[in-house]
């Protein structure tokens, strides 16, 4: 199927921008300030609005709630309704969810991903390090990944989950260790 050289550029774009993005991610961390990522669509094809989509977190269902939110990272990508997560980071009794801030005190800490509507997905964790590490889901497109680091380790932990033939299925912000 030819589907044209823009978008042919588009796609092959993609990598680019996402690694452009880490790399922005995790200076921006370091300096204290950071810049969150979010996915929209722009189509005028029916079936296809609204694919990509932002999921945010607020604390109310209100305009001034919702901009909060995404200023503070407190959202993820997802490319449909059908995609669901969580992402936490939890150390001694403390834990975060994406966008939040987990004091460490220098202890371990644990991650986990519960991904569900994606079949055979791999999850990939990442830092400012880059991928740190992956896991496979079960065919069933429910399951949960766990990986362990420590804050001197670690100035982030993010994910990325991604369909058998590689495919981006959703992204999260970061959850920023201190």
């Amino acid at each position: 199927m030819d589907v044209g050289p823009a978008v042919e550029r588009r796609q092959r774009g993609r990598p680019a921008a996402l690694a452009e993005w880490g790399r922005g991610l995790a200076e921006g961390i370091h300096a204290g300030r950071w810049h969150p990522a979010m996915g929209n669509s722009d189509t005028h094809l029916e079936g296809q609005i609204g694919i990509p989509h932002t999921i945010v977190f607020a604390e109310a269902l209100s305009t001034p709630a919702v901009l909060a939110g995404i200023r503070a990272g407190r959202s993820w990508i997802a490319e449909s309704a059908a995609v669901d997560l969580s992402l936490t980071a939890v150390a001694a009794d403390h834990n975060a969810g994406i966008g939040e801030r987990l004091a460490t005190h220098g202890e371990p800490v644990m991650v986990r991903a519960h991904i569900r509507g994606v079949p055979s997905a791999t999850v990939s964790f990442h830092t400012d390090r880059g991928k740190v590490h992956r896991e496979s889901l079960p065919d069933s497109g429910v399951g949960t990944a766990e990986w362990h680091t420590t804050s001197e380790d670690s100035a982030f932990v993010r994910i990325e989950v991604r369909h058998p033939h590689g495919h981006m299925a959703a992204l999260t912000n970061p959850i920023v260790l201190t």
